[in-house]
């Protein structure tokens, strides 16, 4: 399976199901995105939960993200229940370029759905020479209000961030959410405070229930998005920041920190999971298959 090909793929599928050929496209390129950085989970195997959710409505195929508010440094969108992979890159796309002018961008999205992997958000803000922050709210609690001692009383609540290095993006992505989709989990006596904080920047900013408030788990439920860059020309330069993030990166390569970095195209490949994923779609959606 060769990248281009697998993109067409995702991108007849997308499109059968009734979206635009662009937001298809940018759609295919975020799940393709997150595989390159190993996250297999919001990668091209999440395009069968995709489907099944537009299949019983819970995804609007042809939504179309429609801003609220647009102000000089921030905008304020509603996704209309639309993919949030759309919807995240458009607001990603519109920080950097407010930052370009005010030294800071800020995107805030209501009603979506998932966006997949934060982390390749942030990379977006960081190949454009910025700081990248990515938050998002996720109906996919683990715990009731009753067992808020033991568990995630305001859910696993995914964020990133990432700077650029000498050219390439670098990052990291958390969660509270204990596996293998993020690079660290974070402690969970943190879900307090670290929570709180990430609940009110999320659904707190865009008047949406808390993860703590909904009763079912996505995409029944719709997810909520904070996407801000930095832009270093507006502070001490971007030489300046350069010299600390080289300073910053070997003491963490000594420390054992993994630092993630975009991985190589002409070296793509993916898990045999998702393949097998992929070719039961294509049966399931009477597309042909391209790669025996």
């Amino acid at each position: 399976m060769t990248f281009a090909d697998t993109r067409e793929f995702l991108i007849k599928v997308l499109v059968k199901k009734g979206m635009y050929a662009f937001e298809a496209e940018v759609v295919a390129d975020r799940m393709l995105d997150a595989d390159a950085l190993g996250r297999h989970a919001d990668g091209c195997v999440s395009l069968s939960r995709y489907v099944n959710a537009m299949d019983v409505g819970d995804i609007d195929p042809r939504a179309l993200a429609l801003p609220e508010k647009d102000l000089p440094a921030v905008s304020f969108t509603d996704a209309n229940e639309g993919m949030g992979h759309v919807a995240a890159s458009k607001g990603m796309e519109a920080a950097i370029e407010k930052a370009k002018v005010c030294g800071i961008g800020l995107s805030v999205i209501a009603n979506s759905q998932s966006l997949g992997c934060p982390l390749i958000y942030a990379h977006m803000a960081a190949e454009a020479g910025m700081i990248g922050l990515c938050l998002s709210s996720t109906a996919d609690k683990n715990a009731s209000p009753d067992d808020r001692r033991r568990d995630l009383f305001l859910g696993s609540q995914p964020l990133a961030y990432a700077v650029p290095d000498a050219g390439q993006p670098l990052g990291f992505d958390f969660s509270f959410r204990d596996d293998d989709a993020q690079s660290v989990t974070l402690p969970i006596a943190l879900r307090g405070p670290v929570g709180f904080l990430h609940a009110i920047l999320t659904c707190g900013l865009t008047g949406e229930r808390m993860p703590s408030q909904q009763k079912k788990s996505t995409p029944v439920e719709r997810t909520e998005h904070f996407l801000m860059a930095l832009d270093p020309v507006a502070f001490a330069g971007p030489e300046k920041m350069q010299q600390e993030v080289t300073e910053l990166t070997a003491y963490l390569r000594n420390e054992g920190f993994s630092l993630i970095k975009p991985k190589d195209e002409s070296r793509f490949e993916l898990p045999e999971a998702t393949v097998d994923s992929l070719r039961a779609l294509a049966e399931k959606e009477k597309i042909a298959w391209p790669f025996e």
